[in-house]
């Protein structure tokens, strides 16, 4: 919990979680729904380090924080003991089941993790134990307690796929992990087959024999309908016999359910599922794999990896190894954190220096890009092709040495480990020798590609920020909403649009978009950090009057269109639509001097930012 402490302090200053009705945030601030306001300490709030202000406003202790809203939102829902969609107090969008069960099946995976990154280490070390010749399962009692603890994790991962997916659902955990439970019982076992066939009848609906150990989906899935089931007869049946029948009348109609229609629909499509990608795999070794590399540092940019890791899991449960999603990781993150130590080399900039450094340290040893993609690779743009060159070049290695995972964990210096299985350190060498290629590679490619640099002790200059919407110019001080109007967010301008058409006011990347398309975040090429807000509490809208055109990682061009919305919509709902530019990181920079237009076109001058020379 990397905001724990503040968390914390601000679950207590709000008057604990027992005060707590609900929870949200927007761009930039938590939204405390409190059952007494009167028991929170206001003065305690705004004293905490990491609080910009606190406003009280709409029924709401809403606590701006800046930039880092989200991670807070998250620690401060583990220290109430809520979860993250507990927390919310907005009503949920209907979805469609589709819908809804294809995003459950990523926001289910994220607690399993613990399990198979702690049994996956686990076996690897009983791996090293037992090539090493100190212990195995025959000479040792207690190697062959902790083989079968740690096969405990894939063995019965449909239980623990229930157990999160119930708290999703919201249904009853214990009813979720009874039916996963069946899915894994011995009984079944012994007559299902390792193939997908007709094994019986029931009540004349055919019964296909498959195993469900260490599966997945199935159990997602199973557990959604097993939620709608027990809402329709809670809500149903008279409240002096719900408590007895809700039970069994939801084993009745689950039973036959999951093992002649949801199980085996889930079980079968999850079995080839795995198959595809391993007669991609095999059909194309070792330029399939080069391939994916190139494009899967974009994925990640983009924020649409996830996928990805369930289909590594579904490979690693079905297999016993993964060649596919850990390999395409373990390249991405060598030639980031290779790219990021080129760029620190070679630039003259102490302060982009520090970042980069940062940045590597964190890609090469915890796993984690995100710094240098954000902060340094997307950033000076040419060092992203040297990361596609660099994996490539991992790539291409990686599949032609056959580089497989034995466990499900982030690729990393410390978690080399992962790569020891098969009863030899071989595959373990392939990989060391794939994440060296990928660092060489991506430092030369960097070093020789070069990138745009502010040397130390030149002054850069300044940078217009043009307005992202025509119409009058206000003051950011007259703002009716003191997180702008204050300055504490950072200096800027408003304009009271004339349109709905919100553009891009400079070349750069976007760093942040939001649920509610009420505000976008975008870092300018020269390291601007820009928040376009549009109206004041126009989150409450939940994005009905919002298009967006731009997501995560986006590059954009100054006058690109990011957002469209509905004036007379947000005017009906009684609510401004004033848009708010306001630079972030305002302490970076010399001077940042809002326009004296009245009035501005697109196009037009809103913003100056002078940049502070290096040598001050």
């Amino acid at each position: 919990m990397k905001y724990e402490t503040l968390a914390k302090a601000l679950v207590a200053a709000v008057g604990g979680k027992e005060n707590i009705a609900g929870l949200e945030h927007c761009m930039t601030r938590l939204r405390f729904t409190l059952k007494e306001p009167s028991k929170a300490d206001d003065e305690a709030v705004e004293k905490l380090e990491g609080v910009i202000q606190l406003i009280k406003k709409g029924g709401q202790h809403q606590v701006v924080i800046g930039q880092h809203v989200r991670d807070v939102y998250l620690d401060v829902c583990r220290a109430a003991g809520i979860g993250e969609e507990e927390g919310a107090v907005k009503k949920a969008e209907k979805k469609h089941m589709p819908g809804e069960f294809l995003s459950a099946i990523i926001a289910v995976i994220g607690p399993l993790i613990p399990i198979l990154v702690g049994t996956g280490l686990g076996k690897c070390v009983l791996m090293i134990v037992s090539m090493a010749g100190w212990a195995d399962a025959e000479t040792s009692f207690a190697f062959y307690i902790f083989n079968f603890v740690f096969d405990t994790g894939f063995t019965f991962m449909p239980v623990f796929v229930a157990i999160s997916a119930a708290k999703r659902f919201k249904c009853n955990v214990m009813m979720a992990a009874l039916m996963a439970c069946a899915l894994v019982h011995p009984n079944w076992n012994a007559v299902a087959q390792t193939a997908p066939q007709i094994i019986g009848s029931f009540w004349y609906l055919p019964v296909f024999g498959i195993k469900y150990t260490s599966s997945l989906i199935p159990s997602i899935l199973v557990v959604y309908v097993l939620s709608r089931v027990e809402h329709f007869l809670k809500t149903r049946l008279p409240g002096v016999i719900e408590g007895i029948m809700t039970p069994f009348l939801t084993l009745l109609i689950m039973t036959p359910l999951t093992f002649v229609v949801l199980a085996p629909i889930m079980g079968i499509l999850s079995i080839y599922l795995g198959d595809a990608l391993l007669w991609i795999y095999n059909t194309f070794g070792m330029f399939g794999i080069a391939i994916m590399s190139i494009i899967y540092p974009w994925i990640v940019a983009t924020g649409t990896h996830a996928p990805l890791a369930l289909a590594g899991m579904q490979i690693l449960s079905q297999s016993g190894y993964d060649p596919f999603s850990r390999t395409l990781t373990l390249t991405a993150n060598m030639a980031q954190g290779s790219a990021a130590i080129a760029c620190a080399v070679k630039t003259k900039d102490k302060a982009f220096r520090n970042t980069a450094m940062s940045a590597a340290f964190t890609a090469f040893f915890a796993g984690i890009t995100e710094p240098c993609i954000y902060g340094v690779t997307l950033k000076k743009k040419k060092p992203m092709y040297a990361v596609m060159i660099g994996c490539a070049a991992g790539g291409l290695y990686a599949g032609y040495a056959g580089l497989k995972a034995f466990a499900f964990m982030t690729p990393s210096i410390i978690n080399f480990p992962m790569w020891i299985g098969e009863g030899s350190y071989r595959n373990l060498i392939h990989a060391g020798i794939t994440a060296l290629i990928s660092i060489v590679v991506t430092f030369a490619a960097t070093w020789l590609l070069g990138f745009d640099d502010t040397p130390e002790g030149q002054t850069a200059g300044r940078e217009i920020i043009q307005t992202p919407a025509e119409g009058q110019v206000v003051a950011l001080k007259d703002v009716d909403d003191d997180a702008f109007s204050s300055e504490k967010l950072g200096r800027g301008a408003a304009v009271i649009p004339a349109d709905g058409n919100v553009y891009a006011p400079a070349d750069g990347t976007v760093s942040a978009v939001f649920d509610s398309k009420h505000a976008i975040g975008m870092i300018t090429d020269s390291g601007i950090e820009l928040l376009i807000h549009i109206g004041i509490d126009t989150v409450t809208l939940e994005g009905k009057p919002f298009r967006q055109y731009v997501k995560k990682g986006d590059a954009v061009k100054k006058g690109d269109l990011l957002i469209e919305f509905d004036k007379d919509e947000i005017a009906k709902a009684g609510l401004n639509d004033i848009t708010m530019v306001v630079v972030l990181n305002t302490g970076a920079f010399e001077s940042v001097t809002p326009s004296k237009e009245q009035l501005v076109m697109k196009g037009s001058e809103l913003i100056t930012v002078t940049f502070a020379d290096k040598k001050a």
